[in-house]
C-alpha cells in the first residue's frame, strides 16, 4: 500500500516550525507496512491544499493531510477537500454537541466562531478528536483513502493511534517490518558504525538506521519476514546482538529515557536523589521530574549560579573557588556532595560548566563542562568537552551527568 503525507501550514514553509507530524507519520506508516512514496508541504491557501490533495490521490492509495482544521481564517483545508470531491459543507449537529461539550466540560462557554469546527463536508466521516475540538475527516474514492487530520501533534497523535491505525489494519494492512529501538549515550555515530559495520552485514532481513542527536544515538532496528511474528522475531535477535556489541553504551532497549532508567535503578535501590546545577539552570531537574512517580526516589535540588550560593546554600568550600574556580573538578564534586548532605538523600549530582556563547578562557573555554556524583561510599567526576551553542552544551550536560550515576548505580566502569 502506497502512502502520501501532505503537511499544511506556512509556518512550515517558512522554518518558523519543524515539522514533527511528518516525521512522526512516515514512520507510523512505515510500521503499518505502508510505503511512503512523497511528502509534500504546501501554504494555507486552498488551491495550493487541493492540488498536493489532488496529486496524492492519483499517486498513493492513501492520502494523510494534517493542519488547516481550526476555525481562523487560515484554516482551509475543510473548503479545499469540499471543493475536490465536490462536496458542500453542512452544519453537522452531533460534532457540534461534542465541541459545546469539551467547553461545557471546562466550565467556558462556547464562542461562536467554534461553530466553524462542526461545518463538514457531506458525505465525509467525521473522525474524532478526543484532545481538541476540530474533528478530523475521512474520505473514500474507490479504493483510495483521505484521511483529513489537525496539526497540533498532540491531537494527530491521539486521532492516528485511535482511528486511523486500526481503520487501516482492518482493511488488511499488516506490518511485515518490526522495528525495536536501541538508545546509547556517550558514543559518537562514527564509532558506532566502526563496532558494528561488520555485525550488520551478517544479520539477515535487518535493516539499520541511525538517529543521532545532541543527547546521544538512538538505533532503529528494523526485522523483516513473511508475517509480523516472524518479522518481531527477526527484529528481537538482531536488537540483542547489536546492543551487546555497544554495552555499556546502551542504556535502553526500546523507548525509554535515560531519566526513566536512572529512576528505576534508584528505586530498585531504594535510594533517593538531589541535584546541584549552575550552567543548566535546573534543566537536570527537570528532567527527573519528566517521569511519572519521580516524587518517589527524587527528592529536589537547587541552582546555584553564583559563586555565592554555593557556598552558602550547599557548602562549597570559598578556598576551592579561589583556587580551582567555580568550573573545576573539585567545585563539581563539593557540590554533588553538599546538595547530597543538604537534602538528605543517598545521592547528590552535580553540573557545572561554561555554556556559553561568551564567559571561555583559554584554560576554561565555552563547552569545558564538569558532572559529578557523590553517594555515601561513592563519588565519580567527569570532565566533559562539548561543542555547539548553549542549549546544544546544556542538553549533552544533562545526558552525561545522568549517564555518569547510571554507570555508577550499575557499578559500570567509565569510559576510558
Amino acid at each position: 500500500m502506497k502512502a502520501e503525507i501532505i503537511t499544511i501550514g506556512e509556518e512550515l514553509l517558512d522554518g518558523s516550525q519543524v515539522d514533527l507530524n511528518a516525521a512522526y507519520l512516515g514512520s507510523r506508516l512505515t510500521s503499518l507496512g505502508a510505503v511512503v512514496v512523497r511528502i509534500t508541504s504546501v501554504p494555507d491557501a486552498v488551491d495550493d491544499i487541493e492540488a498536493a490533495a489532488a496529486r496524492g490521490l492519483e499517486m498513493a492509495d492513501v492520502v494523510i493531510t494534517t493542519g488547516g482544521l481550526g476555525v481562523t481564517a487560515d484554516d482551509r483545508t475543510k473548503q479545499a477537500v469540499a471543493r475536490l470531491f465536490g462536496r458542500k459543507l453542512v452544519l453537522d449537529e452531533d460534532v457540534l454537541d461534542c465541541v459545546r461539550a469539551r467547553f461545557e466540560a471546562r466550565n467556558l462557554p462556547m464562542p461562536e466562531i467554534n461553530i466553524a469546527a462542526a461545518m463538514l463536508p457531506e458525505g465525509a466521516r467525521p473522525i474524532e478528536n478526543q484532545r481538541g475540538t476540530a474533528p478530523g475527516l475521512l474520505f473514500e474514492r474507490g479504493d483510495a483513502l483521505m484521511f483529513v487530520l489537525p496539526g497540533v501533534p498532540l491531537e494527530l497523535r491521539s486521532m492516528f493511534e485511535n482511528f486511523v491505525s486500526p481503520f487501516l489494519e482492518g482493511r488488511g494492512l499488516r506490518a511485515l517490518g518490526q522495528e525495536r529501538l536501541i538508545r546509547t549515550t556517550g558514543l559518537p555515530e562514527s564509532e558506532i558504525a566502526e563496532r558494528i559495520e561488520q555485525l550488520t552485514r551478517r544479520l539477515a532481513r535487518t535493516d539499520v538506521a541511525y538517529l543521532p542527536s545532541v543527547t546521544g544515538v538512538d538505533l532503529k532496528v528494523t526485522g523483516r519476514g513473511e508475517t509480523p511474528a516472524e518479522a518481531a522475531k527477526t527484529a528481537e535477535k538482531s536488537q540483542g546482538k547489536i546492543a551487546a556489541k555497544l554495552e555499556p553504551y546502551v542504556y535502553a532497549r526500546g523507548d525509554e529515557s535515560l531519566e526513566k532508567v536512572v529512576g528505576y535503578l534508584l528505586s530498585m535501590k531504594d535510594s533517593t536523589l538531589s541535584v546541584a546545577e549552575s550552567c543548566t539552570g535546573g534543566r537536570l531537574g527537570w528532567r527527573m521530574t519528566r517521569v511519572p512517580g519521580s516524587s518517589d526516589y527524587f527528592k529536589g535540588g537547587v541552582i546555584t549560579y553564583s559563586d555565592d550560593l554555593k557556598k552558602r546554600l550547599i557548602g562549597v568550600k570559598a578556598a576551592s573557588l579561589k583556587k580551582h574556580g567555580a568550573v573545576s573538578e573539585e567545585t563539581a564534586l563539593e557540590m554533588a556532595l553538599g546538595v547530597r548532605k543538604k537534602c538528605a538523600t543517598d545521592y547528590g549530582l552535580a553540573i557545572t560548566g561554561v555554556a556559553g556563547p561568551g564567559g571561555g578562557t583559554e584554560d576554561k573555554p565555552v563547552g569545558m563542562v564538569f558532572i559529578a556524583v557523590a553517594g555515601e561510599t561513592s563519588k565519580r567526576v567527569r570532565e566533559l568537552r562539548l561543542v555547539g551553542g548553549r542549549g546544544s552544551i546544556r542538553r549533552a550536560a544533562v545526558q552525561a551527568a545522568l549517564d555518569l550515576l547510571r554507570r555508577l548505580l550499575l557499578d559500570i566502569e567509565e569510559p576510558g
